[in-house]
């Protein structure tokens, strides 16, 4: 049986932050000093997410780089630190708003974070979970959410700021009950320290567009990463496997069973593994570790079991 790649060999790779702020809101950089860092250091598109402000800076695109029109929302939880973060990216940029302020959201806790989610989506934006650990939200706090794309599982600003960046628990409780959620890395730099350039996701999409990546990310077709490369994730016939830059590890992260851990020798590296599936799995999903502990993260296949 041949390979199943979950990525389009006819494609291309484009390098990606989903979450940004800038002077708009409460970013230190002016929205051209922020495009500029992430142009210049080889990233291909950037979503401004200024807090409560639509926004699309869509002046800024060069020939290899684009701006994604973005926004992020806060709605309030009554407990002390606790808070739902919403960003939303728009899945085309026809019709996208510009310089608008967003109205409050209405409601609070889950009900008012769905309402949110589901005004995205009346606006064709997709919707991004943030940071949960940062925002201190407890899985009975965020259980009950639908129809949202992906969860931040690492937010290098976060990381940066206080250690709460990294957190696959709630994307991992999803994933268990069959809610297809995507994973992203993203940066939610603020330019207050170098919170920037350290988690992307990496799209497998036809042309650098709005469009294309927005199709791409919706339909999982990238992947995650504060260093490594994976170059190829698939299923060959009872086997999952996945070709990666030189990594210190690689794990197969499944449910149920419990899936499977490769390791390089001593002095050595890996850059591949094969995982043999028992055929009980709702889903494998993959994260290559390198040897400074930068780790990458595919998104899950899903088995109809």
């Amino acid at each position: 049986m041949a390979r199943e790649s979950v990525y389009c060999k006819d494609n291309k790779w484009f390098k990606g932050n989903l979450h940004s702020h800038t002077t708009r809101s409460d970013g230190r950089l002016s929205p051209p000093e922020v495009a500029e860092i992430y142009r210049t250091r080889g990233w291909n598109f950037l979503a401004i997410t200024d807090h409560d402000l639509y926004s699309y800076w869509e002046e800024l695109n060069t020939d290899d780089f684009i701006i994604i029109p973005g926004i992020e929302i806060e709605v309030k939880i009554p407990k002390p630190w606790h808070c739902h973060h919403i960003v939303g990216i728009h899945r085309t940029g026809r019709g996208a708003r510009h310089l608008e302020r967003i109205a409050p959201p209405e409601g609070i806790e889950a009900a008012g974070a769905q309402a949110a989610i589901d005004n995205f989506q009346a606006e064709n934006y997709l919707s991004i979970y943030c940071h949960p650990l940062w925002s201190r939200v407890e899985w009975e706090d965020v259980s009950e959410l639908r129809n949202f794309t992906a969860i931040e599982i690492y937010n290098h600003g976060c990381e940066r700021e206080n250690r709460t960046g990294l957190h696959l628990d709630h994307w991992d409780s999803f994933l268990r009950r069959g809610v297809k959620v995507w994973g992203v890395a993203t940066d939610d730099t603020h330019q207050w320290d170098e919170d920037y350039c350290g988690g992307w996701i990496m799209v497998n999409a036809p042309q650098l567009t709005v469009e294309d990546i927005s199709k791409a990310i919706e339909a999982g077709r990238f992947y995650s990463s504060t260093g490594p490369v994976i170059t190829d994730f698939g299923l060959d016939g009872g086997q999952v496997y996945i070709e990666c830059s030189p990594a210190a590890a690689i794990h197969f992260v499944a449910f149920e069973s419990r899936g499977k851990s490769f390791y390089a020798e001593p002095g050595e590296t890996i850059s591949s593994a094969v995982h043999n599936l028992r055929g009980d799995e709702l889903f494998v999903r993959a994260e290559v570790v390198d040897a400074n502990g930068r780790t990458a993260w595919t998104n899950p296949i899903f088995f109809n079991r």
